[in-house]
């Protein structure tokens, strides 16, 4: 089969609307029609696993990737590198970059929209097999984890790169038997599902990681983190990989500086260990050098023209990747963003958030999005302006340089005002 060939004969063209409405009843579904209170239930993605026919337990050689943030640059870099090594490679983002057709990818593109929407009802009509979703429903990310391998294995995908939702062992990942494991940073997020402390999160994120993983790959992190990061690994018995500066120092003018090139590097070690595990040759400078020039991964740092105006979007949601952003914009332009959009819930580094922004010299403002899912703060709870989604194209015209920063949902967002193409990451 091709890398695009559908699973099953696909269904007519979809505009934007239709699609959103395919999505709406099919991967959104149980998680749409939740009973207040509910949450998923993690036997779910096993029965929608089986009755797709696909098998968890032996899947294609599979890296998947946890971690507070920079799991996506991870998974970017992972992918790039092991593509280039001539692998036919099946990657999961979640989320995606600007939708959700976005998650899924073959050999760093997305499905054709026909393709996509097939697999889609295909999964779907799996799913309706199940009994009914009385002690919980499948979320978006399983929804998509499980179309993503069902895909896979029906085009011969070689190896895996699998994003997890929230999470680890509390993520539909975990039911994945993985090769190995990549870990971004970790920091306090989701308090409510992964616990209220450092060590908490990082023994739920870790424990996507069962026995059987191979490694265990952590970038370098608190002390906190790393104990408990170092014990789940010892408990399977998976080889520990920790990466430091010194780790990242062979990518030197490969990979960006700041925490943006740690988690590239991040991905291309782990590569390298999978393919290890495959029992092919290690890849040469000249490959790592090839991969890391395709990736085109918008988003994380990355910088745009809308109009008259030069635009840098950064999912950053914690104070140190804040600070990281603003250096950014100074380093390459000369001076602080005239103008810093700011959307950040109140699960994610709220207070560092404010606390930037109270001693920035150029006007910032708060963005609202509609997102259910996402816990804003009330008005009052932001000093500064704010705005809602529905000012956001004006905003981003409203001043020569502008630092949009925050959710991956509003980099998307950001992204499609600017017409950014991401049916390629590399």
């Amino acid at each position: 089969m091709t890398s695009h060939e559908a699973i099953v004969p696909p269904v007519a063209g979809l505009g934007s609307i239709e699609l959103d409405a395919l999505e709406s009843r099919t991967a959104f579904r149980e998680w749409s029609s939740r009973l207040p209170g509910q949450r998923a239930d993690p036997r779910r993605f096993g029965m929608l696993a089986e009755a797709l026919g696909v098998d968890l337990e032996h899947p294609a050689p599979a890296l998947g990737v946890v971690g507070s943030k920079g799991k996506g640059t991870t998974v970017a870099y992972a992918s790039a590198l092991l593509a280039e090594t001539g692998l036919r490679v099946g990657t999961v983002f979640s989320p995606g970059l600007v939708s959700n057709r976005d998650r899924i990818r073959v050999n760093g593109a997305v499905l054709p929209i026909d393709e996509y929407s097939a697999l889609l009802e295909r999964v779907d009509a799996a799913l309706r097999t199940l009994p009914a979703p009385d002690a919980g429903y499948i979320g978006p990310s399983g929804f998509f984890l499980a179309a993503g391998l069902a895909h896979f294995a029906a085009v011969g995908c070689d190896a895996l790169v699998l994003e997890a939702g929230i999470g680890g062992r509390r993520d539909d990942l975990s039911h994945v038997a993985l090769t190995g494991l990549a870990m971004a940073q970790t920091f306090l997020e989701h308090t409510d599902l992964l616990g209220d402390t450092i060590a908490a999160i990082a023994a739920d994120k870790s424990g996507a990681a069962r026995p059987g993983t191979r490694w265990v790959g952590y970038l370098a992190q608190s002390d906190e983190a790393e104990a408990v990061i170092r014990r789940h690994a010892d408990a399977i018995g998976a080889e520990r990989l920790r990466v430091d500066p010194a780790a990242r120092a062979p990518y030197a003018g490969v990979v960006a500086e700041g925490l943006g090139g740690m988690n590239a590097a991040h991905g291309m070690i782990a590569a390298r260990r999978l393919l290890a595990e495959l029992g092919r040759p290690d890849v040469t400078p000249e490959q790592v050098r090839a991969a890391a020039g395709k990736v085109h991964y918008p988003g994380r740092l990355s910088r745009h023209t809308l109009d008259e105006t030069t635009v840098f979007v950064d999912s950053a949601v914690s104070r140190d990747g804040f600070e990281n952003a603003l250096a950014h914009v100074e380093r390459v332009t000369g001076a602080s963003p005239a103008l810093t959009l700011v959307s950040v819930p109140r699960e994610k580094d709220l207070a560092g958030f404010r606390a930037i922004a109270a001693g920035l010299s150029g006007r910032v403002v708060f963005v609202a999005l509609e997102r259910v899912h996402l816990h804003y703060p009330e008005r009052d709870e932001w000093p500064g302006e704010w705005a809602v989604a529905a000012e956001l194209p004006a905003l981003l015209r409203s001043a020569p340089t502008v630092l949009a920063i925050g959710t991956a949902s509003f980099s998307a967002e950001v992204l499609r005002h600017c017409g950014v193409d991401t049916d390629r990451v590399f």
